[in-house]
């Protein structure tokens, strides 16, 4: 394995689980008071692009660690989404 492999995958699953004790706390209050609309769209844009990127370079451990990773980012904007809607009523 070469050192860009290794550092890639490394940065990957950092990647990927960024986002889960977001979602896990969101999951648990349903409470995304903190929480800025326009940078989850950002982020979850940005996310997305990676995870094309990944398939179009055919890396797996760049598709892979980003598709895991948009998972939680569309969860945690949704429920933005959600709560933002639901206080406006």
């Amino acid at each position: 394995m070469d050192l860009t492999f290794i550092t890639g995958t490394i940065a990957g699953i950092c990647m990927a689980v960024c986002q889960v004790p977001q979602a896990w706390q969101i999951y648990k209050t349903r409470n995304t008071e903190g929480l800025s609309l326009l940078m989850q769209i950002i982020l979850t844009t940005g996310i997305f692009f990676w995870f094309l990127t990944g398939i179009i370079m055919k890396h797996p451990p760049m598709w892979i660690s980003n598709g895991i990773c948009l998972i939680f980012c569309i969860y945690v904007l949704v429920m933005c989404i959600i709560t933002k809607n639901s206080k406006k009523k």
